[in-house]
C-alpha cells in the first residue's frame, strides 16, 4: 500500500510541475506579446488584451504555486524568504525602485 501511495505522489508532483513549466513559458509568452505589440493590443481573435490575458496567465501561475505548497512540494516559508530576498536585490541592481 505504502508504494502505491509513493508512486501517486511522485506521479502527482510529476504533473504538478509539468503544469507549471507550461504556465512559466505561457507567461513569458505573454510578456513577449505586450513588448511586441503593447499592453493594449488585442490578441487576435480574442477580446482580450495582452495585459489582460498576461493576467489571466500570471493567475494560472499563481493557481500552480498555490497547488505546489498544498502539495507540500515547496514550503512556503522558504517561498517568501526567497521573494524577499529578490526585492532586496531588486532594490540594489535594478531601477524598478528608484525614485
Amino acid at each position: 500500500m505504502l508504494n502505491s501511495q509513493i508512486k501517486q505522489t511522485a506521479e502527482q508532483s510529476n504533473e504538478v510541475m509539468d503544469i507549471l513549466q507550461e504556465e512559466a513559458a505561457e507567461v513569458i509568452q505573454a510578456v513577449s506579446k505586450i513588448r511586441r505589440f503593447g499592453a493594449d493590443n488585442h490578441k487576435y481573435g480574442h477580446n482580450q488584451t495582452n495585459l489582460e490575458h498576461l493576467e489571466e496567465e500570471l493567475g494560472d501561475m499563481l493557481a500552480m504555486i498555490d497547488i505546489l505548497i498544498s502539495k507540500q512540494i515547496i514550503n512556503p516559508a522558504s517561498l517568501e524568504i526567497a521573494k524577499l530576498a529578490k526585492i532586496e536585490k531588486l532594490k540594489k541592481w535594478s531601477k524598478i525602485y528608484a525614485e
